[in-house]
């Protein structure tokens, strides 16, 4: 807050129409008045005005709410000086001319006591924090020049997504310091992503959250990019020169919560008291939380059945998509989001409530975005609620795929009983989980929710034995390479959108942790890290010249898995690709065949071995934690 007093700007008001009141000036609501000409699409925040862009109106959405002003440092934080005009619908709006950037909030009269609280603004493009909160900082910026004019996505089946944490991705400590991440250095790294062959990049949650370092699904301000990370006109560019490269942008959108920072909390009664008991509900936008596992990390549950809600979740993703750009959307846990604590029987998906609208409100601003959603329900829904049934009933593309994880995971760490899983239904599934194309689920190694393999094996796989040869895996950390390769030749092979943690191209071993843990980029320079590189960066090849790859078809053949842990299968197009797989999950080299379609000259294409198939078979010996991939020869 400025110590010494500026000049008051003075609201700019069009003349209202005979019969509309004006709000009057010292906050007095005299009536209702008309909204200015064009409300913006996204119905909040500051917005200049194109003829004039010092002249700017701020709005809010403010259901029920009698009044509001707007403070900053263009009019010393006088709550009297700058009294917002409203609808009496709920939006309020005032123009005033600025001279250069300035920081702000708004001072909501709360009821009819007259009682007020000063908050941010819940549409604030940026946002900065003092020892007093977060306030909105608006700051014009020159319209950013798009240098990619006809960008087209690829089709979702042709993704190879790579997720990463801008604070961890670029980040490092010098001296002992956490240097976080940037928009800036992910930009310098997309180099990396495209020669490694994945053409999209997930980012995890970039808008704004209380402190410094956070993974984000602790979000406040979403129309906000987190500002350690580096300004709007940095995301943009960001995202300029992904799609120069070919790369698609989705980012992580959390709606099942919000932390007590968010305005819409913080201007209606609290719902929880001093000890957590609950205080009656009177806020439009939240509500109590009916069972805990709708919640299982704090904050506070959005109330996806209000209106208000809804319409506020619709203007955020409008937003992204309008303002940077982004090619779609990846949703957490929409269990959460879908869990009706007054109905949880019910066993559709409301197209009025819940995810739908807002999926719906991202494929109305653009049609051939990307929509995931991550999706397990929770106790006490309706089992009819699945996953397959909210990608049929929704505009929601593809789900994270759990199962395929859960089941390779076992696989790998050796979990109890791991071996007496069913193989073809982990790796190839999705049709006997209701969907109805591969490219419905996205199918995981480890994601950020998990621990890394490497990780894992090295240090917390005491049961897992190396193998009968002391010199096969000479070090745990070799054992975990190779499984971690194992992993990621099923991946790249099964039906399903493949998607990577950033790190697994070099080996990344650390452990899961919410905390800043920068990637180690070393290691991508050792001779395990290059070998990791130079193994997924044949897989992604192999997909991407394999249209097999990334079709619906998959045969399994029959196999004694629990006995030989050998699964084989087979992946073919409808255009005479075709590609056979064996992998073998065991400690030790197993024996088995391969039925090929076509006789003639095969090869594989990761070690360039080529075998003449006669008879449509071939036996093989499959080394230890290792596949064997063969397409023919053209």
């Amino acid at each position: 807050m400025s110590s010494s007093k500026p000049t008051v700007a003075q609201p700019v008001v069009a003349t209202p129409p005979p019969d509309v009141a004006v709000l009057g000036r010292n906050g007095g609501s005299h009536g209702r008045s008309a909204p200015p000409a064009q409300v913006p699409a996204t119905r909040g925040g500051p917005h200049a005005d194109p003829d004039d862009p010092h002249l700017v109106t701020f709005y809010l959405p403010a259901p029920f709410k009698p009044a509001v002003s707007l403070v900053g440092d263009f009019n010393g934080w006088d709550g009297r000086a700058n009294a917002m005009e409203t609808d009496g619908k709920g939006l309020f709006w005032t123009t005033v001319r600025l001279g250069g950037p300035t920081h702000y909030r708004f001072c909501v009269t709360l009821d009819g006591s007259g009682k007020q609280v000063t908050v941010a603004d819940p549409y604030a493009r940026e946002v900065r924090w003092d020892a007093a909160g977060p306030k909105g900082f608006y700051a014009p910026e020159r319209p950013y020049e798009w240098r990619v004019a006809g960008w087209r996505r690829t089709p979702l089946r042709d993704l190879a997504i790579y997720e990463l944490c801008v604070r961890d991705f670029n980040g490092g400590k010098r001296d002992n310091i956490a240097q976080f991440g940037t928009f800036a250095g992910v930009e310098a790294k997309l180099d990396h992503i495209r020669d490694l062959g994945a053409n999209a990049i997930e980012l995890m949650p970039i808008t704004e959250f209380p402190g410094d370092s956070s993974w984000g699904y602790n979000p406040v301000f979403y129309h906000a990019p987190k500002w350690v990370y580096g300004r709007p006109s940095a995301f943009k560019r960001l995202v300029d020169a992904a799609h120069e490269r070919g790369i698609a942008v989705i980012l992580d959108m959390v709606f099942n919560h919000a932390w007590p920072d968010h305005p819409y909390y913080r201007m209606y009664p609290p719902l929880f008291g001093p000890k957590g008991e609950m205080l009656e509900d009177l806020n439009p936008f939240f509500h109590h939380h009916h069972n805990s596992h709708a919640n299982a990390w704090g904050g506070l549950d959005w109330e996806h059945s209000s209106p208000h809600t809804v319409d506020y979740m619709r203007d955020i993703v409008r937003f992204w998509i309008d303002e940077y750009q982004v090619d779609g959307f990846r949703f957490d846990w929409l269990g959460g989001v879908e869990y009706d604590p007054f109905q949880p029987h019910k066993a559709e998906f409301d197209p009025f409530s819940g995810i739908a609208p807002i999926a719906r409100a991202a494929r109305e601003t653009c049609p051939d975005c990307y929509l995931i959603g991550e999706y397990w329900p929770i106790h006490g829904t309706n089992p009819l609620k699945t996953a397959a049934k909210l990608v049929r009933d929704t505009e929601v593309d593809a789900v994270w795929n759990g199962a395929f994880h859960h089941g390779l995971e076992n696989c790998l760490f050796q979990t109890w009983e791991w071996e007496k899983q069913d193989m073809p239904a982990v790796l190839g599934g999705f049709a006997k989980q209701g969907f109805t194309r591969a490219d419905q689920v996205v199918n995981y190694v480890v994601s950020h929710d998990e621990r890394r393999p490497e990780y894992e094996i090295q240090f917390w796989g005491q049961h897992i034995q190396p193998g009968k040869r002391e010199s096969q895996f000479p070090t745990r950390w070799e054992l975990a390479l190779q499984k971690a390769r194992l992993g990621l030749a099923v991946l790249l092979t099964s039906p399903g959108v493949p998607m990577v943690l950033a790190g697994q191209e070099f080996g990344e071993d650390t452990p899961r942790t919410i905390d800043f843990q920068p990637l180690d980029w070393a290691k991508l320079a050792t001779e395990g890290g290059r070998r990791q590189h130079h193994f997924l960066r044949q897989l992604l090849q192999l997909r991407r010249e394999h249209p097999a790859l990334r079709s619906d078809f998959v045969e399994f053949y029959w196999d004694d898995f629990p006995r030989f842990k050998v699964v084989r299968y087979k992946r073919w197009d409808n255009a005479n690709d075709v590609v056979v797989v064996a992998a073998n999950f065991d400690n030790v080299a197993q024996k088995t065949g391969l039925g090929f379609p076509l006789d003639g000259w095969w090869r594989n294409p990761l070690s360039g071995q080529r075998v003449r198939i006669k008879g449509h078979w071939r036996d093989f010996t499959v080394p230890a934690w290792s596949a064997l991939i063969f397409v023919p020869e053209r």
